[in-house]
């Protein structure tokens, strides 16, 4: 029996990646760089088994939704995605990613002949504490005026018993969640909208011990504190 041409270029396509997943990760590398108050997170963009003659476009997305296009790849035979510069490039090239605390960052690579899109996630300024009990806190930011984060913790016994409330500015309101049978809990965090903001605390009872989490919101959560950097290659 005859395979029809298409078959065959299909399977000359996947033939070097047979087996593996197309990835992309971000990896940070040693040392930082404090500028102007600022603090600079060096990282490489690693990319492996993409499908093979394909061209990419790097696209950076903030938590907002906002996003901005940016390096040109060319995928080989072998996966491996390699830099397209601009002809007008000279010597290295950086990619400066500025991002607030608790924010979330993807690293979109899209292709530009097919419908194949991979993306890789970072928080570089995580807005996190741990308790003296070992509980992890972290809080994710995620309304565009600083209004809304999502709220996730871990390390508590299955299913516990906790009480979690909100204060601003004096005013309290009972959050309720429930702690899951692994020991963790995620709950939305919703502050007025249309204000300047301040500062909040999120007060957390167990019987073990209380924990206070105190955080910025609104517009001082929208303040930048520094950035990623990315060497392109």
């Amino acid at each position: 029996m005859k395979l029809p041409l298409s078959v065959f270029a299909f399977i000359a396509l996947m033939q070097p990646l047979f087996g593996k997943e197309p990835m992309l990760r971000c990896e940070k590398r040693f040392g930082q760089i404090d500028w102007e108050g600022m603090i600079f997170h060096r990282y490489t963009l690693r990319a492996e088994n993409f499908p093979p003659k394909q061209t990419f476009r790097l696209i950076v997305r903030s938590f907002d939704g906002a996003q901005t296009e940016t390096f040109r790849y060319y995928a080989n035979t072998r996966g491996h995605l390699i830099f397209q510069p601009a002809e007008n490039e000279r010597g290295d090239v950086y990619a400066i990613c500025p991002a607030k605390r608790g924010e979330r960052l993807t690293f979109l690579m899209k292709s530009e002949t097919g419908s194949e899109a991979y993306s890789a996630e970072l928080v570089p300024f995580p807005l996190e504490m741990k308790s003296k009990k070992g509980i992890h806190l972290s809080l994710e930011l995620q309304g565009d005026q600083g209004e809304k984060f999502l709220l996730f913790a871990q390390g508590f016994d299955p299913q516990e018993k906790i009480n979690l409330i909100l204060d601003v500015d004096g005013q309290k309101t009972d959050l309720e969640p429930e702690v899951t049978v692994l020991g963790d809990l995620c709950a939305q965090i919703h502050l007025p909208e249309h204000r300047e903001g301040g500062k909040a605390t999120l007060l957390l009872s167990r019987k073990k011990e209380q924990i206070v989490f105190p955080f910025e919101w609104g517009a001082l959560a929208l303040k930048l504190v520094g950035a990623c950097c990315f060497e392109i290659k």
